[in-house]
């Protein structure tokens, strides 16, 4: 063993063994490790291009709509992933000599994951942008926009939006006036009228009573009536004793001596009782006069009391309806003022704008005119007021009293009828104007209503080749069917993207008459201001719907030469199967052709009875504008209007163009789509339109946008051969040195790719 130990022989040898051996390893192990490089740069090439060949079978009916996407329910996309991965791996290569790296695919650790359809309003609306952006088509609604800048008619516009706002609630606080106005004239004449009655009334009952108070004095009825029992009772007496008288007269007749001078002297004094009688008669009499003329004063004076009390109370209460009424005067009076203020304040850059100078012609009342007017009512109520007071503080009538309720009655009397008369011209000139304003104006609301009429007609023409709807249907898959429960493809969207179900999305239409018809065309105009000034993405979402969608004159309009003009889109709009009513049904959503016929139809004719209402007032009618009527000004502007906008829905909805506006020449003219494209822009609601091009989309490809991948994650698992040690590789790959995992001789590793449209 010590010889062994000692033993030099071979060491060199084991040297070199001991050092080549880890070298040779090291190169092993370097060789594995760039062949796993370049495998791993393989894998991750193999598994981008497998996701862009699944990417490119897109489908081709959703392409004609201008949208990528990947059609789900095609069972071979992962299949299809797989081999394009694997044809991709060189594994699958056959060498003729050598080859560094045999990669192949595990299919065990590959698969293909989808996200993100197009029934997402975010993907669905990128799409969109994305396909529009390279047709530029956002010039053609530029040009619309231009067309009403340029033009000077966005200012019209809003000239007449501002003077119908204004006609409205002028003529609205106008007319609160007018009629408290009136009622306080009919409380003022009915005052009138007591008092026609009550003066002539009052003059001759108290010039009576004063009569009769200088007849009684200061007798009272118990008095005279006493006095006239003693006088009677005295007459009685006398007479008895004249029947005393004679009798005795008689008995002496028959005597013979002295029966004369006994005669004579009972003769003297029956002549002295007579004497007596008669005085007594008159006395009798004089009472008589006397009590009944107590008896008429007492009455006359009592009935003054209680009529001067009676009449007091109805002027009093009168008087009170009068101030009512005339304080809702005062009221409107000063909302009237200060609404013409602001109008004023207003229109003061538009003083080259006629139709302004009618708020001018308005009958205006001061507010010191109503308190001279309420001031000298109460003054006559108070006059009268006196002299119920005077008559019920009166016992004893004298000349005193007379005098002053005489004066009271007179000066009443003067007071309130030159209240009246003065009033008078006032009323009627105010109500000649009223009147004269009320007829006219249910002269122009009678010239428009026959052109509305026609409109309320017109509304809902849709034609039907058939005596029932064909295209039931249709909106039945689109909207479903509320009364059976069913969902239609439109709520399935909305849902999708967690939105709720939206009303409808324009103002309501009504054309029953002049009024409400021009409310809905100024409502029209509410919003269009906020288009003319900002350009956003719906400008291409809107033009997307008009070009890959039909509508109404889809196929009828003309181009320069008068050729149809022929739809070139990819998705052919003329062959959908909601012929010629898609973005009707985009924009108003009814679940009929009828109903977004009808929508559209309204909404058209009011934007040209709005246009046409504003050309008008830029000349208005001299006599509308004399009458001081705002709102006649507006309503003969109405009724123009009301004409020139049916003759153009007419030629509109054959597919011609009319001039936007008729003083602004022929120059610049609009179609039924210029107008949709308008209507697209006013009512702009991304997740409501979105979710009905989706549902219409689905309709027209027979495509589930739910199934309609636009973002692909594929996941591909490949292994290699290791060369060299594939323990001592292992052992490696666990520290992590090696980006794959060893399985017996091959090294496993997984890459990802993913892609979107």
């Amino acid at each position: 063993m010590r010889r062994l130990i000692k033993e030099q022989g071979g060491a060199v040898s084991l040297y070199l063994i001991m050092i080549l051996v880890p070298i040779f390893l090291f190169c092993a192990l370097l060789i594995d490790f760039s062949r796993i490089k370049v495998a791993e740069k393989e894998a991750e090439n193999a598994v981008k291009t497998g996701v862009r060949s699944v990417l490119s079978a897109f489908s081709l009916s959703l392409h004609d709509y201008g949208l990528f996407a990947l059609d789900q329910a095609q069972d071979n996309a992962e299949a299809f992933f797989l081999k394009a991965v694997s044809g991709n791996l060189s594994g699958t290569i056959e060498a003729e000599h050598f080859r560094f790296i045999d990669q192949r695919l595990e299919e065990t650790n590959s698969s293909l994951t989808s996200m993100y359809t197009l029934a997402s309003h975010t993907v669905f609306k990128k799409q969109i942008l994305e396909d529009m952006k390279y047709r530029a088509p956002m010039i053609y609604s530029l040009e619309l926009v231009d067309k009403f800048k340029k033009t000077g008619l966005s200012t019209v516009l809003s000239q007449a939006q501002s003077f119908s706002k204004h006609a409205v609630s002028v003529e609205k606080v106008l007319d609160e006036r007018d009629e408290a106005m009136d009622e306080t004239w009919e409380e003022w004449k009915a005052i009138h009228q007591k008092a026609t009655a009550i003066y002539p009334f009052y003059q001759t009952q108290l010039a009576d009573l004063n009569q009769l108070s200088s007849n009684v004095g200061i007798h009272q009825v118990d008095e005279v009536r006493q006095s006239l029992q003693d006088a009677k009772d005295h007459l009685k007496s006398l007479e008895q004793q004249l029947e005393s008288i004679d009798d005795n007269i008689q008995s002496v007749s028959k005597a013979t001596q002295g029966a004369a001078d006994a005669i004579k002297g009972l003769m003297e004094s029956r002549n002295q009782v007579n004497l007596q009688v008669d005085e007594m008669f008159d006395k009798v009499a004089d009472l008589q006069q006397l009590l009944n003329d107590t008896i008429r004063y007492a009455s006359l004076l009592t009935l003054l009391k209680v009529r001067s009390t009676s009449d007091a109370s109805f002027l009093k209460k009168t008087i009170e309806q009068f101030d009512k009424a005339l304080n809702r005067a005062k009221t409107a009076n000063d909302r009237l003022n200060e609404e013409l203020r602001t109008v004023t304040s207003n229109n003061s850059g538009d003083s080259t704008y006629s139709a302004n100078q009618v708020f001018e012609s308005i009958h205006l009342i001061s507010r010191e005119e109503l308190d001279d007017y309420g001031a000298q009512a109460a003054a006559s109520v108070a006059l009268f007021s006196g002299l119920q007071a005077q008559l019920n503080s009166v016992w004893l009538f004298d000349a005193a009293n007379y005098n002053n309720a005489s004066q009271a009655i007179e000066a009443f009397w003067q007071k309130e009828n030159g209240l009246f008369i003065g009033q008078s011209p006032k009323e009627a000139q105010r109500n000649a104007n009223k009147a004269s304003a009320k007829t006219s104006k249910r002269e122009q609301r009678n010239k428009a209503q026959p052109y509305l009429d026609q409109i309320m007609k017109a509304m809902g023409s849709c034609s039907l080749v058939a005596a029932t709807d064909p295209f039931k249907a249709s909106y039945a898959a689109l909207q479903g069917e509320p009364s059976q429960g069913s969902v239609g493809y439109y709520q399935a969207y909305m849902q999708t993207n967690q939105q709720a179900d939206l009303a409808q999305p324009v103002p309501e239409l009504d054309f029953e008459d002049a009024d409400k018809a021009n409310a809905s065309a100024m409502s029209l105009l509410t919003g269009f201001e906020s288009i003319l000034t900002d350009v956003r993405d719906e400008f291409y979402v809107d033009e997307y719907a008009l070009s890959k969608f039909n509508y109404r004159t889809l196929g009828m309009e003309k181009d320069l030469g008068g050729n149809i003009k022929q739809s070139k889109e990819a998705s052919r709009p003329d062959s959908h199967p909601l012929t010629n009513q898609e973005v009707e049904y985009l924009l108003y959503g009814a679940n009929s052709c009828l109903g977004n016929y009808s929508l559209a139809y309204g909404e058209m004719f009011a934007f040209r009875l709005a246009i046409g209402t504003a050309e008008a007032l830029l000349e208005p009618h001299i006599q509308a504008m004399n009458v001081g009527s705002p709102l006649l000004v507006l309503l003969a502007a109405v009724a123009e209007g009301a004409v020139k906008a049916q003759l153009d829905m007419v030629k509109l909805v054959q597919g011609d163009a009319v001039p936007l506006a008729k003083k602004l020449g022929s120059l610049v003219t609009l179609t039924y789509k210029d107008y949709l494209r308008i209507f697209l822009l006013l009512h702009s609601r991304d997740e409501v339109l979105l979710s009905r091009m989706q549902a219409l989309i689905q309709l027209n490809t027979g495509m589930d946008l739910l199934q309609s991948t636009t973002y692909v994650s594929g996941t591909g698992g490949t292994s290699i051969k290791l060369w060299f040690v594939p323990g001592l590789s292992k052992i490696l790959g666990i520290s992590g040195l090696y980006p794959c995992e060893v399985v017996g001789n091959r090294c496993q590793m997984v890459r990802t790719g993913v892609m979107a449209y």
